[in-house]
Parts: C-alpha cells; structure tokens; sequence
C-alpha cells in the first residue's frame, strides 16, 4: 500500500485507551492496528441493520437456537492484537457472560457498506474475518441499492456471490435460507414490497 510507512499503529491497549479518552459520540474500530473512525450510520444504515439482525434471528430460532445476531458488537479474537472491528451484525454464541464487551468467536457478519467506507479497511476486514476458523459467511451489502456480496465458507473453501435482484436468497453454510434479499431493505426507500 502506497505510504504504509506513514501510517499510524497502536497497540490494542493503546488503541483502547485512545478510543474511551474520545467522545462518546466517536465510534473507532482498530484495522491492522490503525485506529479507524467509522462514520455515523444514517437511518437508511440502521433500518437495513436493523432487519439483516431480525433475518437471522428468525432463522437462527429453527435452526441454531445456540446463536444469536446482535447489532453493533466488536469483535476481539484472543492473541490478536492488530484488529478490533464492530461490524453492523455478529451471528455468536446466545450464551454471554456478565459484562462481556466483545465476542471472540463468531459464525457470520454482515457490513452495511457506507459511502465513505474505504477500500483498503474492507478488504482487510474481509481477510480479518475470514481467517476467524469458525466464520462461515460474510455480507458486504449496499444501502444505495440493493445489492450484497456474500462469502460463504463451504468445504474448508471460500466462494463470493454477488447478488443484485430483491428476490435473491440469502443462503448461508450451518444456517440456511434467512430470505430474500429485498427484505433486508424493508422499510427503505428500496423496498418494492411496501404498499
């Protein structure tokens, strides 16, 4: 990467203690140790969120009652100490304990892409979780349109399909058929099933 001498890198305790010096209102994630500010969601952002984490906790209930789909949890594998990432939904464990912060094992995340996001931070977030041994699906969706790319673990192996229409089926390893993909744009703009 062009001018990677001059980035900034920080330790996970330095970055912790750098982030919960900043407002409340900043929300930072460490990528490859650099602090990273994510922009604030809009409601578009929030609403697609919003029933992705609905999606998958209706299917998770048949299937994997064991996981559960939070919204905005970081992620902290132990031993690493270059990625702290809070992607827009997590499929983890339902079991938590008392004052956990981060969830250090998970099965599925999904990034609602924002029109700032950059390049270089996404796709180190893809290879940051898709190195995570039990993540078997990643969902980079769009807000502007429909539209998601979605990576699937099958076999040891890793495919991407890029889906486009609202009838798509979002079809995940170890879950199944959460639904189509117009419906995580329910209540948008976007949606073609509102009356």
């Amino acid at each position: 990467m062009p001018g990677e001498q001059n980035v900034w890198r920080l330790s996970m305790a330095t970055f912790h203690a750098f982030r919960d010096d900043r407002p409340k209102e900043e929300k930072w994630e460490l990528i490859d140790g650099r602090p990273t500010m994510m922009a604030p969601p809009s409601r578009m952002h929030q609403r697609i969120s919003g029933n992705l984490e609905a999606m998958f906790n209706n299917r998770l209930a048949l299937v994997r009652p064991e996981w559960r789909a939070d919204r905005e949890i970081g992620l902290l594998i132990p031993g690493d100490e270059k990625y702290n990432p809070e992607p827009d939904v997590v499929v983890a464990d339902a079991a938590i304990a008392m004052g956990e912060i981060y969830a250090e094992r998970f099965y599925a995340v999904v990034e609602v892409l924002s029109p700032n996001d950059k390049d270089w931070a996404l796709n180190l977030k893809l290879e940051y979780y898709r190195s995570h041994e039990p993540c078997v699906a990643i969902l980079f969706v769009e807000q502007s349109r429909i539209a998601c790319q979605l990576w699937r673990r099958i076999d040891g192996a890793w495919s991407k399909v890029d889906m486009t229409h609202s009838s798509d089926r979002i079809e995940l390893p170890e879950i199944g058929d959460i639904g189509a993909l117009g419906d995580a744009y329910r209540h948008t703009p976007l949606w073609v099933g509102q009356s």
